[in-house]
């Protein structure tokens, strides 16, 4: 058994049983009914239906939001990495003003601007184009996180030796060419551990897309607690952190187990 896969399960445990203990010192008696009314509306808190009839709210919202931000921020964020990585500085310095910009803008206030700036509609070429809430989401989330990986890239080229570069120079390799087929690929296990720990950050500032309307998890407990008594609103709470942990605590001990296996290969 693995220290990672013993720290999962100790985790795991570990979690569940400090907050089941907590249920109950806020309950006691009614823990038993508090119980019940969570796995009642678990299907509502999951999928955003009563049912499983679909999977468009609630915490599946989460989950579509953070991988499709992460999407987007990953073609973003290598492209302005890779302005940060050139050699011109007309190229570079309008980059890591905008890296600067994104990277140290507070994620809600972005979610605000999306909220507020985007339209609802867009017609283009005679086709109308929503930009439903969830939309301005992933766009929002996807600014900041775009900063990350663009870092995360430039961190994975610097880490190559220098001897790449110059090797295929002499070869006749262009800078992209380098970039493409030699510095990339040998960056790309360096940068993974980076980007998975981008990612549990994103998935973590899913619960602030609250703020522009989305039907995620937060909006539904807030729907639950207030059709079934502000008295649940600590259960469904302490449910729904439990959720995100469930989701973030195996990419925070994968990314430890890449980050171990990088330096494994390395040394």
């Amino acid at each position: 058994m693995t220290g990672e896969l013993r720290a999962f399960v100790f985790g795991l445990i570990g979690v569940s049983m400090v907050l089941a203990v907590l249920i109950m010192l806020v309950y006691g008696a009614g823990t038993g009914m508090a119980l019940a009314a969570l796995a009642r509306r678990t299907p509502l808190l999951l999928s955003g239906s009563p049912d499983f009839g679909r999977f468009d709210g609630g915490f599946a919202a989460n989950i579509i939001i953070s991988i499709w931000a992460m999407a987007v921020a990953s073609v973003t964020g290598v492209a302005l990495g890779i302005g940060l990585s050139a050699q011109t500085a007309v190229v570079r310095m309008p980059c890591e003003f905008v890296m600067n910009i994104l990277r140290n803008s507070p994620w809600l206030v972005v979610l605000y601007a999306m909220l507020y700036l985007l339209p609802f509609e867009i017609d283009a070429f005679g086709t109308t184009i929503s930009l439903s809430p969830l939309v301005k989401s992933v766009i929002g989330l996807a600014f900041p996180v775009t900063a990350n990986v663009a870092e995360v890239f430039r961190g994975g080229v610097e880490a190559v030796p220098s001897g790449q570069w110059e090797s295929a120079r002499s070869l006749g390799y262009r800078r992209l060419q380098i970039l493409r087929y030699i510095v990339v690929p040998q960056a790309l296990p360096i940068m993974m551990p980076n980007l998975m720990t981008v990612y549990a950050m994103l998935f973590i500032g899913t619960s602030l897309v609250v703020v522009t309307g989305t039907n995620d998890i937060l909006s539904i407990a807030r729907t639950v607690i207030g059709s079934d008594g502000s008295g649940l609103a600590t259960a469904v709470y302490i449910y729904v952190l439990f959720l995100f942990f469930l989701f973030a605590f195996p990419i925070a001990i994968m990314t430890r187990w890449l980050e171990r296996r990088v330096r494994e290969r390395r040394a």
